[in-house]
């Protein structure tokens, strides 16, 4: 494990934890390490997605409607993050245990691919992902980072930064659904969170294999709104906008057409289709 910087093209600097070929937050370092290590449970519940992408209000909708009660607390999806907490944290644990990880799959437990746990996984439209994440890395004292947009747009996208790049990661997962296509893994789009939290709250009870009234469900929407929950999170970095089409006031009309133009080359073969506005 090494500590590095990594610079935009503005030669301002990122701090990044380099382990295992990729590269981590400086989160925690025992927790880090110990990744490929974690004792996975076939009950578990994983929630997995490039960050930026939901992953925060997903693991609370999860939580919500596993317990089924609606719970109005501070706690959040970093206390069981596989990367920040270290095991021993979460490791004792009644199951079923809501887990969480940005990583890619390949830097965690080989016991996932094993036991075959059900997993949630989030996707969110890359240029939202984008200027989430440059706001996030001005805001967190880990990053150390102060540089402009333009000069962090093209190596966000490019994958130069810590968990590497959104495009490599959604084609990782088409993958391993297509490896894979009995394993329980459930899809959710951001966009259609946006849009529609009460029918994407249905399929969630219906593969986690729990029945919630409509009322409960419709408490769950309100209890986990990005304004609710910027009230009641004291780590209210994770809960910025929470908008659809927020890109629209970052990007430029190049970077825009350079980015649609990568996306053509490299994403031609991605089944997946995203929503950049609603």
């Amino acid at each position: 494990m090494t500590e590095i910087t990594v610079a935009d093209d503005g030669g301002d600097t990122m701090r990044c934890i380099q382990h295992n070929d990729h590269l981590f937050p400086v989160f925690n370092i025992q927790a880090i390490t110990g990744l490929t290590s974690v004792k996975i449970r076939e009950d578990d519940v994983l929630i997995l997605g490039f960050p930026k992408s939901g992953n925060h209000w997903l693991w609370e909708l999860t939580r919500q409607v596993l317990q089924g009660r609606v719970v109005e607390d501070d706690r959040v999806m970093n206390e069981l993050l596989m990367e920040s907490a270290p095991e021993e944290e979460y490791a004792d644990l009644p199951s079923p245990r809501i887990l969480a990880s940005n990583a890619p799959l390949t830097k965690l437990s080989p016991e996932v691919i094993q036991k075959k746990p059900k997993i949630i996984t989030v996707f969110r439209n890359p240029k939202d992902v984008t200027a989430s994440f440059y706001s996030f890395a001005l805001k967190l004292p880990f990053c150390k980072y102060t540089g402009k947009w333009e000069n962090f747009v093209k190596p966000c996208v490019q994958g130069r930064f810590y968990h590497g790049s959104w495009m490599d990661h959604v084609l990782s997962w088409q993958k391993l659904r297509d490896t894979y296509p009995e394993w329980p893994i459930l899809t959710v789009f951001y966009e259609d969170l946006k849009e529609d939290p009460m029918e994407q709250l249905r399929r969630l009870c219906s593969f986690l294999g729990v029945k919630r009234s409509e009322e409960f469900l419709k408490a769950v929407v309100n209890i986990c709104s990005f304004d609710k929950m910027k009230d009641i999170k004291s780590h209210r970095a994770v809960f910025r906008k929470g908008e659809v089409g927020d890109w629209k006031n970052w990007f430029t009309v190049a970077q825009n057409e350079w980015f649609d133009q990568l996306y053509q080359e490299k994403m031609t073969d991605c089944q997946l289709q995203f929503r950049c506005t609603l």
